[in-house]
């Protein structure tokens, strides 16, 4: 009887199931993995959320999870040479995913280039979707991940544990997020965010987080978080990514904008603001909050859920002469510079205390019940896999 594993099935609006289907053989430029340790990230619950809507009504079912550490137990013959990584490959390797696979011919690839997959219009088929059919083990919330040619893997440092690891991807976000707001000509001077600055994070999850980390060590001075349960922002200060915490259950928008203006220079406001929380009404706090000539980059709103905010487009930005940043996901690059600023800044920020629950696959709806809390959800919840019983 052929090896069977178990992997959680999205198939409708907020109704997942946990699945056992046979581990499928291993195509020649292909391989399967044991998945180490998977997160859950706050946009695979607006996707759970709004699975009855465009797209992903029609890729049902869909199997989650994008952040993804496992370990090589399976290598077609030429696997080595269909996959991009630095480093030749074999059983056994501990590995780090990056989820997306980009045609390389569509308008957006040819003119852009393949680094930013969630912009291509075509991607390849073999990830997420129909996980129902073979290979089944499509993505990360599952005992497999079967790999298709053309992904992008990175080998895991020997002495990195596997949940520093699974946080490549959370953190390459908060990596791609600081990239953007550095952007601007430093000739013209209009934003101090390095040397020193004053900067809001709003959401106190693990992007939030791991934004505050990209930030500090990119040189700002003072990190102000906004975000709550209470634990999850005192957590956020003994790692050391923030300063300054706001319970925003414990305070109106109102007084929060008033707090982070008292906390810059002259009153001003914030020389940037990163929005992680996937909050619209918090976009339009954080623009209250960013100063004229600031930076504001927008990078917790990816699903659309059909929720909109009034904005005023005169006063809140154009008067304010901000600039304005959307960050809708990180090219394969950013991953390298993710797993060498953990490696290197581990001892600085202890990364470890960022994982706050582990659940096994077959306890998904408790793992996702305690994500979709509030008040209980700590800062990252993982699955543990097969590679790390």
């Amino acid at each position: 009887m052929s090896e069977k594993g178990k992997l959680i099935r999205l198939i409708g609006k907020e109704k997942i199931v946990v699945a056992e289907e046979a581990v499928p053989d291993v195509a020649e430029d292909a391989m399967l993995l044991e998945i180490g340790c998977a997160g859950i990230c706050g946009t695979d619950i607006h996707i759970i959320e709004n699975a009855d809507k465009e797209p992903f009504v029609n890729d049902l079912p869909l199997t989650l999870g994008h952040e993804v550490t496992g370990r090589i137990v399976k290598m077609g013959k030429k696997a080595d040479d269909s996959f991009y990584c630095d480093e030749r490959l074999k059983e056994g390797d501990r590995v780090v995913v990056y989820m997306f696979l980009p045609c390389n011919n569509c308008w957006w690839d040819r003119r852009f280039g393949a680094n930013h997959t969630l912009i291509c219009s075509n991607p390849l088929p073999g990830l997420f979707a129909h996980s129902d059919k073979p290979p089944y083990f499509v993505a990360g919330w599952g005992e497999f991940l079967y790999l298709p040619a053309g992904a992008w893997v990175f080998k895991i440092p020997e002495d990195m544990e596997w949940e520093l690891a699974v946080l490549t991807e959370p953190f390459s976000m908060g990596i791609r997020a600081v990239e953007k707001a550095f952007t601007l000509p430093g000739w013209k001077n209009l934003q101090t965010i390095g040397f020193g600055g004053t900067v809001v994070v709003q959401g106190s999850g693990a992007i939030g987080i791991l934004t505050a980390v990209a930030l500090k060590i990119a040189g700002v001075g003072k990190v102000i978080m906004t975000g709550g349960p209470h634990q999850a922002l005192e957590l956020a200060k003994e790692i050391g990514a923030a300063d300054v915490t706001i319970d925003i259950f414990e305070t109106t928008p109102e007084q929060r904008i008033a707090m982070v203006k008292e906390m810059t220079e002259g009153g001003n406001g914030a020389d940037a603001v990163f929005e992680t929380a996937g909050v619209p009404e918090a976009f339009l706090e954080g623009l209250e909050m960013v100063r004229k000539l600031g930076t504001f980059v927008e990078l917790g709103c990816l699903i659309d859920d059909g929720r909109t905010v009034p904005i005023n487009v005169a006063r809140q930005i154009v008067q304010k002469d901000i600039s304005l940043f959307g960050v809708l996901s990180q090219p394969p690059q950013d991953f390298i510079k993710s797993l060498r600023c953990l490696e290197q800044y581990n001892s600085r920020f202890d990364f470890r205390k960022i994982i706050t629950a582990r659940f096994r696959i077959e306890q998904a709806e408790e793992a996702i019940a305690l994500v979709r809390d509030p008040k209980r959800k700590g800062i990252k919840t993982i699955f543990t896999g097969k590679a790390i019983e």
